[in-house]
């Protein structure tokens, strides 16, 4: 299986089709071009490693 990662919009349609996929979702925090904070959707294959390392697993 290949590994991947990407972000997305924080919305419910991504969340259906990525879990539809077999796909793992974490929110992350980020900052657009202009500085401003928001939340995005991490998409991966398995994201225990961020839950490991945000104290989460």
């Amino acid at each position: 299986m290949v590994n991947v990662l990407m972000t997305y919009d924080n919305a419910d349609g991504v969340r259906e089709l990525a879990r539809k996929h077999g796909f793992d979702t974490e929110l992350v925090a980020m900052k657009n071009t202009h500085h401003a904070k928001m939340t995005e959707l991490l998409i991966g294959i398995n994201l225990d490693w961020l839950r490991a390392s945000r104290g989460q697993a």
